[in-house]
């Protein structure tokens, strides 16, 4: 296993960093968090199955792109796709690329009808994470933190469902859903308690509870509650408040981020950060949120810079704090060195921190 390493360009931890923030203390610079997805496998050399199935070398996977980029959190599954999984349902891993969902598992809701909740503890899919957790509550915790992620619920059940007919199903079929919905969250809130039993956060990303998908109505049945239910759970279960990530045009329902558990909310690259800031930070921290893709990945490095510049600036104006993140997850053809001009760029603003 490979050792993990102090940022020798940094003063502080991760650890030491979060710690001297939550205190009001000075710290040496703004955290930061690109999210790499399948970009660790890469620079790791793991595959993409061993990505989500090998203990060790999702660990290692975490690890080798922390030692060279020393950046501000660790991430591990199970994944909206690990606790489909763990449910029934199929995801596809191809050699390269991103996994991406089989056929849905619920071709009608009478499944329901033998359909349990996730035991995190005795499930082997999400066993996978748990060794995965195991080695990095060992060697990493003590110097960066690590979440684990729970993927949202919303998206674990159109997972199962399909996008289109899950949609459909909150109009025709709304008690349907909600039973799906119940079974789900009580899943996410087993592998809660097992990211406690580790020291871990715990991070979230619903994709399809975006108002592009469903309005504000709607999320406020079917997605509110159950987001709420979890994020109260796990800062009860772990003392540590959920990460999360958000796309899409999210101001509609900014008014229900207010109410959760929030450690940050990350948000799409296409939202106007100053606004979210002024607005939402005053309630909860900001993460964000350059372009992924047209900047990180495709950007040369004065775009890099000013691009990492113009977010801090902006994320700055939130009362409650700012973490540079990327705007979603990073392309995994991303050359390496572009991640590092945006690590440095993070490294060189200077704003009395």
């Amino acid at each position: 296993m490979t050792e993990i390493k102090k940022c020798m360009a940094d003063e502080m931890t991760p650890v030491e960093r979060k710690m001297a923030i939550e205190k009001g203390e000075a710290y040496d610079r703004i955290p930061c968090v690109p999210f790499m997805g399948e970009l660790k496998g890469v620079l790791s050399g793991v595959s993409v199955w061993d990505l989500s199935h090998d203990p060790e070398k999702m660990a290692e996977a975490e690890i080798i792109p922390f030692n060279r980029y020393g950046y501000d959190r660790m991430d591990i599954g199970p994944n909206s796709r690990g606790i489909t999984e763990a449910l029934g349902g199929r995801v596809v891993y191809p050699r390269q690329g991103v996994p991406y969902m089989d056929v849905p598992l619920l071709d009608s809701y009478a499944r329901l009808e033998t359909m349990e909740p996730v035991n995190a503890h005795t499930n082997e899919r999400i066993q996978d994470f748990a060794g995965a957790a195991a080695i990095l509550e060992k060697t990493a915790l003590a110097i960066v933190p690590v979440e684990m992620s729970i993927g949202g619920p919303l998206t674990i059940a159109s997972n199962l469902r399909g996008v289109e007919r899950l949609l459909r199903d909150c109009r025709k079929k709304p008690d349907d859903v909600l039973r799906l919905m119940r079974i789900i969250t009580d899943s996410e809130k087993s592998c809660i308690d097992l990211a406690a039993e580790y020291g871990m956060g715990t991070a979230m990303a619903d994709p399809v509870a975006n108002p592009a998908l469903i309005g504000p109505a709607m999320y406020e049945k079917f997605v509110y509650p159950f987001t709420k239910e979890l994020t109260d759970y796990a800062y009860a279960k772990t003392g540590k408040k959920v990460s999360l990530h958000m796309c899409g045009m999210t101001d509609k329902i900014w008014k229900y981020f207010r109410k959760y558990q929030l450690n940050e909310v990350s948000l799409d690259n296409i939202v106007d950060l100053e606004k979210a800031a002024l607005e939402l930070g005053e309630a909860v921290p900001i993460a964000g949120n350059v372009d992924p893709v047209e900047i990180i990945k495709n950007g040369t490095r004065q775009e890099i810079l000013k691009a990492v510049t113009d977010c801090i600036d902006a994320g700055l104006k939130s009362e409650k704090g700012y973490v540079l993140a990327s705007g979603c997850d990073i392309p995994e053809t991303t050359r390496p060195e572009q991640i590092d001009v945006f690590m440095e760029a993070a490294r060189t603003y200077r704003h009395n921190l």
